[in-house]
């Protein structure tokens, strides 16, 4: 998988290796007034928070810097000297600031509390569309290819589902639900149903539909479970956002795909994230949630699964 590293990151290694060909070609006389300016001194202002779901960071390091705001919790992101985040739900987040100037970096943080939830997020959102105002429940499109695979997102020109396995051999993938709730913990709940279809990887490897009894026990956390789940708005290849399912065996469509590769043995990572492709209300009266990952280790080769949901 591709490492895309923040910009302050970068911009720190530029700086660090042109320090270094500076130094290389000075001679010792010349150090005493080779200089990259002063670091600076990281600090900003919080405004609102309370009873504002709403709040506006103001960058107030005194050294001319390029601010970049993360919040832990929410995994929001910003850049620039004010930046404003929008929290849904009351608690206490940790927002950070890191700064880059001549002299080097360097970061301060604060937290804000938020007193009450907000009670209009589930309208107009990507949060609200996956999750609803309390509650939405997902099932894998009945439809030949909403399972595929390819070199590109949305592409099944490697494979597809045909239609027949709705209600064929791949019938116990079909069956099963995914539940996001609208509420502060984040809930997800995926329920297989009591069965799996077996793959090579997965329980008797016999290519069709068997019962949770039967998966070995190092793979018993890719059955039926509660976990946790993220939205990151404005992300992904689409920049419709991204899905995150976080804890040990959560998933969504094959248990094997994950952003660090294929897993064949037992379930080994703690979250998957699928960027959003599309989401839409079909006039047929369902909801539709399309969903990619890719799941090659190699940049040059990537290997994209696109799942299609419905939610009625």
């Amino acid at each position: 998988m591709k490492r895309h590293f923040p910009a302050y990151i970068l911009l720190g290694l530029a700086l660090a290796g042109l320090s270094a060909i500076l130094l290389s070609r000075c001679k010792p006389d010349d150090l005493k007034d080779l200089s990259l300016g002063a670091k600076p001194k990281a600090s900003f202002q919080i405004l609102g928070g309370g009873n504002q779901n709403t709040v506006t960071l103001v960058n107030t390091t005194s050294t001319p810097s390029i601010p970049y705001w993360t919040v832990e919790e929410t995994q929001q992101t910003a850049e620039g000297d004010s930046a404003r985040f929008r929290f849904t739900f009351a608690g206490t987040y940790t927002i950070k600031l890191l700064v880059a100037a001549h002299g080097g970096l360097d970061s301060a943080e604060q937290q804000v509390t938020i007193n009450q939830n907000d009670t209009t997020a589930c309208q107009n959102s990507v949060l609200g569309f996956i999750a609803g105002c309390t509650s939405k429940t997902w099932q894998f499109a009945p439809e030949a290819y909403a399972y595929k695979v390819g070199p590109n997102p949305d592409d099944g020109s490697w494979w597809g589902n045909p239609a027949s396995d709705v209600t064929g051999v791949r019938a116990c993938d079909f069956n099963d639900t995914y539940t996001f709730y609208f509420d502060a913990n984040g809930t997800f709940v995926y329920d297989n149903k009591g069965d799996f279809y077996t793959e090579d990887y997965l329980g008797r490897a016999n290519w069709s539909c068997d019962v949770n009894a039967d998966l070995p026990a190092a793979q018993k956390p890719w059955a039926s479970g509660t976990f946790r789940f993220q939205v990151i708005e404005g992300t992904g290849v689409a920049k419709k956002g991204q899905l995150k399912v976080i804890g040990l065996g959560a998933h969504i469509g094959l248990a094997k795909v994950t952003n660090q590769g294929e897993t064949k043995t037992a379930p080994v990572v703690n979250a998957i994230t699928y960027d959003i492709l599309d989401m839409y209300h079909d006039p047929a009266g369902y909801d539709v949630l399309k969903l990619g990952i890719n799941d090659s280790p190699d940049p040059n080769n990537p290997v994209w699964w696109t799942y299609t949901l419905r939610s009625y």
